[in-house]
């Protein structure tokens, strides 16, 4: 019996350091901990028709350094840059909406936007990654 109570209370120890380990993300310290995933745009991203950009914001819960790179674009050459930034949402700022996250824009070299474009992005303390209809 006391082998198990020590096991036991051992177990909840180990569980409750894990989960205040991952509530001490540190946001602003950028060798932190890392999250990452792949995000498709496609042609409902575009910012209007005949701009070639496409922009979307994908929600993180956290503002901390983002890497980003494009994996692939269709159809292919016309990429010309692609940037993600971490930002505060401030859309609705009256509703009290306030969304951690990474905005993303994607340029290309002509006037229409790409069919679809992946990238992956990595992001310290990001807790998970959703994309959201907020453009900018």
């Amino acid at each position: 019996m006391r082998r198990l109570l020590a096991a036991s209370s051992g177990m909840l120890l180990l569980a409750g350091s894990s989960a205040a380990l991952a509530q001490s993300c540190d946001e602003y310290n950028p060798n932190g901990p890392t999250e990452t995933a792949k995000v498709v745009l496609t042609h409902n991203d575009s910012i209007g028709p005949w701009t070639g950009e496409m922009r979307t914001f994908v929600q993180t819960g956290s503002i901390g350094k983002v890497d980003v790179s494009a994996v692939s674009a269709r159809p292919s050459g016309r990429l010309r840059a692609v940037s993600a930034e971490p930002e505060i949402s401030r859309i609705s700022p009256r509703g009290g909406e306030q969304l951690k996250g990474i905005a993303i824009v994607v340029s290309t070299y002509d006037k229409r936007p790409p069919a679809r474009v992946v990238v992956t992005l990595r992001q310290v303390c990001a807790k998970y990654f959703r994309d959201t209809f907020l453009y900018y």
